[in-house]
């Protein structure tokens, strides 16, 4: 009985969860069209921009490069989640954002931001972080219908601190790159609450996106805040490498991304 339990839950239908977005609308194999679709920059992007990490992960920590595995999970997550709305999808969607945002943590929190018995060493605050992630995991499958706004809760600490460092930097170029990310976190809250709350509202003016949005709000917001707390790690961990902002192709429309120089006579690529 317990294996066909775990059968059914990769059933389409069986998440306690439905988005806004009207189920099966465009094509009969895949129950909330635009909410799957609008995972592609998590699919794209990431893999895209390895190359661009290149110096980071030689100079810094070559972690940034599972931290971007994570992100292609989440959006391989997230796609099947919507397109199947199942159990299964549900719980594979929030734990691989769970594990995303466990795995940051532990990278990447500024020292000065872990707790202080735990400053001083790195291998136990890597297993503390586990240790929660594998707990908060457990946890997830006793109300999988809350699991979403649990996952806001787990999220807080980041955007606490990624305020706190923005205040702090003196370069107008990071100042920059933090209020664009804060602006578009609270941008995707909006669209995901609204989502919620405004569901008949949306649905009558045939406008039921905004989770679709939220994606692609998300995916850039979160990928900033990466960059953001990559960037802070690296200056206080190797401010000898000069860690710099950079985008590709250009600053004006362009990826942002973290480089560290191997020498003083490095060129930019």
């Amino acid at each position: 009985m317990a294996g066909a339990a775990c059968c059914c839950s990769g059933w389409r239908g069986t998440s306690p969860v439905d988005w806004c977005e009207d189920n099966y609308t465009v094509t009969p194999h895949i129950a909330e069209f635009v909410n799957t679709v609008s995972n592609v920059l998590f699919l794209v992007i990431p893999g895209a921009c390895m190359r661009l990490w290149d110096s980071y992960a030689q100079h810094v920590s070559r972690g940034i490069h599972v931290v971007w595995v994570f992100f292609t999970i989440v959006g391989i997550s997230s796609a099947y989640f919507h397109a199947t709305l199942s159990l299964l999808g549900q719980l594979l969607d929030e734990l691989s954002i769970l594990w995303l945002l466990m795995v940051s943590y532990a990278l990447f929190t500024p020292v000065h931001f872990r707790p202080r018995f735990l400053q001083a060493n790195r291998k136990m605050y890597y297993l503390a972080v586990s240790l929660l992630a594998i707990l908060i995991t457990g946890s997830a499958f006793v109300q999988p219908a809350i699991n979403c706004y649990a996952l806001f809760g787990v999220g807080s600490p980041a955007i606490a601190m990624l305020t706190v460092q923005v205040r702090r930097a003196s370069d107008p170029a990071v100042k920059r790159l933090g209020m664009v990310t804060l602006s578009g976190l609270a941008l995707a809250a909006t669209a995901w609450v609204g989502d919620h709350i405004l569901c008949t509202v949306l649905r009558a003016i045939d406008l039921a996106v905004l989770h679709g949005l939220w994606h692609i709000l998300i995916f850039f917001s979160s990928y900033n805040t990466q960059v953001l707390f990559c960037y802070f790690h690296a200056i206080q961990e190797v401010p000898e490498k000069k860690p710099t902002l950079r985008y590709w192709p250009n600053r004006w429309w362009g990826l942002p991304y973290v480089y560290c120089q191997s020498s003083r006579h490095d060129k930019t690529p």
